[in-house]
């Protein structure tokens, strides 16, 4: 089961014009592009998706029951570069 904050969602939709909702369509389709190792946390990893024509990083945990927590999402340039050219 992939759960996230309704509020972050909330938040996500008005400034980013993207959500959750999106994001967990694609990661049940499996059309996400990569799932990284998040450098700066350690028991974090990062689903890689493209989303309106951009790369965006989505920082993720699976909790004791196996759920896929998602904590954000925010467009990468760097990422956009690597996976787009």
């Amino acid at each position: 089961m992939i759960v996230w904050d309704n509020e972050k969602n909330q938040k996500l939709q008005i400034e980013r014009d993207i959500s959750f909702d999106q994001i967990s369509e694609i990661i049940l389709k499996k059309e996400y592009l990569d799932i990284l190792d998040n450098p700066s946390r350690p028991n974090q990893q990062i689903f890689v998706v493209k989303l309106n024509d951009y790369i965006y990083s989505v920082p993720f945990i699976i909790d004791d029951q196996l759920n896929i927590i998602l904590k954000t999402a925010y467009p990468s340039r760097k990422l956009n570069k690597k996976y787009t050219g």
